[in-house]
């Protein structure tokens, strides 16, 4: 998962509504958006290659999503998944477990990452550095936030601003309309000038030209590009709705998953 707008505590309705594109290499294999046997998980989707999944939400409406932070060309694959913390974290459920379970991991295992985790109550964000000792934690407050391949509302990012502009117009809206607004956020190819694209980090090896066409937040390059999305709305203890788009949402329409009643 590429980027995450999270809209805390702003839509009547709904206090927590979330809109989710993956990108991912073309030729990397996933499963679609799917319940998981066991414990009741609705998974965004399901990567072929090491496992796990990107984003999700329990029944009890318990929600996680990950984006990953640039690492660079040269390093290695690391050698545990970062898919599987979501689907682990999921298996925890709440914040208090997750937060026990997240505090003994040890970044270096993975490739570097952000974490989104909560509920309507409380939302944190957590970021693993492989450089770092331990991951480090923050609270989401109230409000519509973005969270990219970088930190929480990375100010350096043009397509935060834009994808926080898109939200604020479809944030108070019911209905069809709140949808709509969402999916055409998803669907966005506005860039940037290439005056507005801040330096890339070093690791990348990128020029900001070459950076540009990933300031999408609907990107399409030759090998690389949105392959799926997702609407989730929670309610207090429950999910309400979760929409899937199972490919680019600019291309492919949204179908959404029947969400069985609690057995709480």
């Amino acid at each position: 998962m590429c980027t995450l707008v999270i809209l805390h505590h702003v839509h009547p309705e709904w206090p927590l509504l979330l809109a989710a594109n993956r990108d991912e290499l073309y030729a990397r294999p996933s499963a679609p958006a799917q319940f998981l046997a066991g414990p009741r998980l609705l998974v965004a989707g399901l990567d072929d290659v090491r496992g796990g999944t990107w984003m999700g939400v329990t029944e009890g409406g318990f929600f996680v999503g990950l984006t990953n932070q640039p690492a660079g060309p040269a390093r290695l694959p690391a050698p545990a998944s970062r898919g599987e913390v979501v689907a682990e974290a999921l298996r925890r459920g709440s914040l208090e477990a997750v937060e026990r379970y997240l505090e003994g991991l040890n970044p270096a295992h993975f490739g570097p990452f952000n974490l989104l985790y909560g509920d309507t109550q409380r939302l944190r964000v957590a970021y693993a550095r492989p450089t770092a000792g331990r991951l480090t934690f923050g609270d989401v407050p109230p409000g519509i936030h973005v969270l990219p391949n970088d930190v929480l509302d990375a100010p350096h990012l043009p397509k935060v601003a834009r994808a926080r502009g898109l939200a604020e117009a479809s944030a108070r809206r019911a209905g069809p309309g709140l949808v709509d607004g969402l999916q055409h956020l998803l669907a966005d190819h506005t860039l940037p000038s290439l005056e507005q694209m801040p330096e890339p980090p070093a690791v990348t090896g990128m020029s900001r030209e070459q950076a540009r066409p990933y300031q999408a937040l609907c990107i399409h390059t030759p090998h690389y590009g949105t392959r799926s999305s997702a609407i989730v709305a929670l309610a207090p203890g429950r999910p309400a709705r979760f929409l899937s788009s199972d490919g680019p949402p600019c291309q492919h329409g949204f179908r959404e998953l029947e969400i069985p009643p609690s057995r709480a």
